[in-house]
């Protein structure tokens, strides 16, 4: 039996009924998608017309490739935060909050353009600052999205999503190319307030405000980043899958960070020529999104990841050798295909692999690393194409991308499904003698054994997938002891920081943890009562 129970061979494969259009049976879905698909194409024309007003501005690598980092950059540092957020606020009011950050951050880029006062690091600055806002409010929007439909059309949803990226991809940098050569600098960023506010009238119009659930106080904001890192940690397939991300990512961002001297340097073409190559990549990505689906049930998800780096490595050494136009172009689809099959089915993974408790912060960890990898991409691979020239850098970036697949070969990659990950229903009553509160720890929880000889490999294959997933829920410090003086005789203990944590860590368990608990409790002694300690301070004794 696997240390992780939720990696288990039936959450590898996708329930057959969840085609590829029954997401779109769900009309709020279908509005989300759409407010979603307007929101990345203003965040394709911010990257993209920047960029390019960028090599307007200075004709440093660094600083070009930087554009990249500025709105990518904050999704490292406020990424996680936006998903603790998402988990204790309405989603609603925070998407509200940050598409308006972003709507104010465009318009003020707008105003500087228009009356020609904008300067290189005031366009990072604003950037950033539409970054922010972005990466704030990535995961609501993903967890509001995927929470209108049942987790078995997950991954037609991210399939779906994909094609909205990656058609936004496409018509954005277009859009924004189009705007450059035939009007002015000024107008890309009206565009994209005039995108940020129909989002916001959305959000006010369809979007209802989540129901408050009374239970337990939230977590603090640093309570909850911790304890969603501590989940990741935990779950093999999530540790394995923001490793091939970060991988991937970092290895394939040098293609995303050069593209615009790719297009000026070695094509020769203007601003419009650069929204072409752009919208290339971004039609491969949406031809590769139509069939997902339907590979993720043919083919093994690792197989899948590995033909999408090839792909990628691929089209990155034709933009380093050729000069040809036709032939970057057409390998660039190439590329789309790729990008997609890696990075989408990892997306799919994080989405149906994760408590719905904790699902927020794990959507952001994944944002995390996907984004900051590319943000720190951005200034390697601009620092390193400064120095070792264009062509050269791209013909690493190539190499890397496949020796990653080395790195990432170990690797655990499966889907989830909802009957592992629906919440249990706690029937354990716990019976106290005493006043306990909230903030009283930490606390000990100690769970007898009795094994035969005959049954001891199946108990501990048990006991410790039992134990990662009490990790995962909040528990520390878990060991397995055995009794020297009994050998048949092994205890359970773990440490949680608090009697609240504690409470929080059983209503996290979910079906799977539940069945697991069964399977174990046939190996507990007469009383199956855990015996719970709370700590004793020395009350003004020292």
């Amino acid at each position: 039996m696997s240390m992780d129970r939720q990696s288990a061979p039936a959450s590898a494969t996708m329930p057959e009924h969840a085609s590829f259009w029954a997401p779109l049976r769900h009309k709020l879905f279908v509005g989300l998608w759409l407010a979603c698909a307007v929101a990345n194409m203003a965040i394709w024309m911010q990257t993209v017309g920047a960029a390019w007003i960028m090599t307007l501005l200075s004709a440093s690598p660094l600083m070009v490739s930087l554009v990249q980092t500025a709105i990518t950059l904050p999704v490292f540092l406020f990424g996680l935060p936006g998903g603790v957020l998402a988990d204790r606020m309405d989603p609603r009011r925070l998407l509200l909050f940050t598409q308006s950050a972003m709507l104010g951050a465009a318009a003020v880029l707008c105003l500087l353009a228009w009356f020609d006062l904008l300067q290189a690091w005031s366009l990072l600055l604003f950037t950033f600052v539409l970054g922010t806002g972005s990466a704030l409010g990535m995961a609501a929007w993903m967890i509001t999205l995927v929470g209108v439909i049942p987790r078995e059309q997950v991954p037609a949803a991210v399939s779906l999503s994909g094609i909205s990226i990656n058609a936004t991809r496409a018509l954005g940098p277009a859009l924004a190319g189009a705007l450059i050569a035939w009007w002015n600098s000024a107008s890309v960023f009206l565009v994209i307030a005039l995108c940020m506010a129909l989002v916001i009238i959305f959000i006010i119009w369809r979007l209802p405000a989540k129901a408050r659930v009374d239970g337990l106080p939230p977590e603090t904001l640093v309570g909850g980043m911790r304890s969603g890192l501590r989940y990741i940690r935990h779950s093999t397939v999530l540790s394995s899958a923001l490793k091939q991300v970060f991988v991937f990512t970092s290895c394939a961002s040098a293609l995303w960070a050069l593209m615009p001297l790719v297009a000026k340097n070695e094509l020769g073409m203007d601003a419009g020529g650069y929204g072409l190559l752009m919208a290339f990549m971004g039609a491969g990505a949406v031809l590769a999104a139509l069939g997902l689906t339907s590979v993720y049930r043919r083919f093994p998800l690792r197989r899948l990841i590995v033909a999408g780096a090839f792909a990628f490595a691929a089209a990155t050494l034709a933009a380093a050798l050729s000069h040809s136009q036709v032939v970057v172009c057409a390998m660039l689809l190439f590329a789309g295909m790729g990008w997609m099959a890696v990075n989408a089915t990892i997306s799919t993974v994080v989405q149906t692999y994760a408590a719905n408790w904790v699902r927020a912060r794990v959507a952001s960890v994944y944002l995390l690393v996907l984004m900051g990898s590319m943000a720190v991409g951005g200034i390697l691979w601009g620092a390193l194409a400064q120095y070792l020239g264009l062509e050269n850098s791209l013909l690493l970036s190539a190499s890397s991308i496949l020796l990653g697949l080395l790195v990432t070969r170990r690797g655990k990659i499966v889907m989830g499904r909802e009957a592992d990950f629906a919440d249990a229903q706690q029937t354990d009553k716990l019976v106290l003698t005493g006043e306990v509160s909230h903030g009283d720890g930490p606390v000990c929880v100690e769970i007898s054994y009795r094994v035969g000889d005959d049954e001891r490999d199946d108990f501990l294959c048990i006991v410790y997938a039992v134990g990662q997933s009490r990790r995962r829920n909040g528990a520390q410090n878990w060991r397995l002891y055995r009794d020297l003086a009994e050998t048949d005789h092994y205890v359970e203990r773990f440490i949680v920081e608090s009697w609240l944590d504690y409470l929080r860590q059983q209503e996290r368990v979910t079906l799977a943890d539940e069945s697991l608990e069964r399977s174990l409790s046939r190996y507990r002694l007469e009383s199956p009562e855990p015996r719970r300690y709370i700590y004793q301070s020395p009350a003004g004794i020292f």
